[in-house]
């Protein structure tokens, strides 16, 4: 590993990546002086690790925490993995079915839905990413790190959240989804892992997003940089407000720290 100076950490969706789900070439020209500058840039994402390098191909970025902390990869060798326990799963499809939600299980590479609804639809629409394969068994051939509830009735989130208080954790991260991983994990679990797997806590961290999930991205890091299509609640646990995604408001942001020359 290099003597990096810094870590930056980039969430995808409204901060890295433009109106199309692409990382426009301002911020590939970003990432890559932050290279050249000896600062490590990490993709803090609920995505999968196999989105990501799809995402970030042609980018000099190959570090990343997916799958909100369950899967979390460093230059390419991973630093650390949660898989979920099979039981678990099945204990969640149960109760997903009786209420008529359908749900995605995620591996590494790969993920595979129960069944198809609209609001699954609707969210891999919002994504700009490929709707999962059809598999009643796909969770028990593999190692799950990831589950993706689809529902658009938020006043049922409170269920799921009560029945299994002591065993995940529910993320809203869209109108159509909940993002599910093991307690105790997070983006914020993720990047802490990082940081300290890798011995660099005596590095200054910064951390860009715009969702109600990078708050917890926020917490773990020194500096937190809200980009300013984010809401007023996220804006007001960051320590400083930037540019938009779509007003090249990374570029803006790093050049603020003075990460970027």
């Amino acid at each position: 590993m290099n003597n990096y100076k810094a870590l930056v950490f980039f969430d995808l969706d409204g901060t890295l990546l433009d109106a199309d789900s692409k990382i426009p070439i301002e911020n590939h020209q970003a990432i890559a002086q932050l290279k050249k500058n000896n600062i490590l840039p990490l993709i803090a994402s609920g995505r999968s690790p196999e989105e990501i390098k799809q995402i970030t191909k042609g980018a000099s970025i190959d570090s990343y925490v997916s799958l909100n902390g369950q899967f979390n990869v460093v230059e390419n060798e991973v630093v650390s993995k949660h898989a979920i326990p099979l039981k678990q799963i099945q204990e969640l499809m149960a109760l997903s079915e009786s209420l008529g939600h359908s749900l995605a299980c995620y591996t590494e590479t790969e993920y595979a839905a129960r069944y198809s609804t609209e609001s699954m639809e609707k969210l891999y629409q919002l994504d700009h990413a490929p709707l999962p394969q059809i598999s009643a068994d796909f969770h028990k051939k593999y190692e799950i790190y990831m589950i993706y509830l689809f529902s658009e009735d938020e006043g049922k989130d409170l269920v799921y959240r009560e029945k299994f208080a002591e065993t995940f954790t529910f993320f809203r991260d869209s109108p159509y989804s909940l993002a599910v991983v093991l307690n105790g994990q997070s983006k914020k679990a993720g990047i802490q892992e990082v940081i300290k797997t890798l011995e660099l806590d005596h590095l200054p961290t910064y951390a860009f997003g715009d969702g109600n999930n990078d708050l917890g991205m926020f917490e773990a890091v020194d500096t937190a940089i809200a980009m300013d299509n984010a809401s007023a609640h996220v804006k007001s646990h960051a320590d400083y407000i930037t540019k938009s995604h779509l007003e090249d408001g990374i570029r803006f942001g790093l050049k603020h720290f003075e990460l970027l020359d």
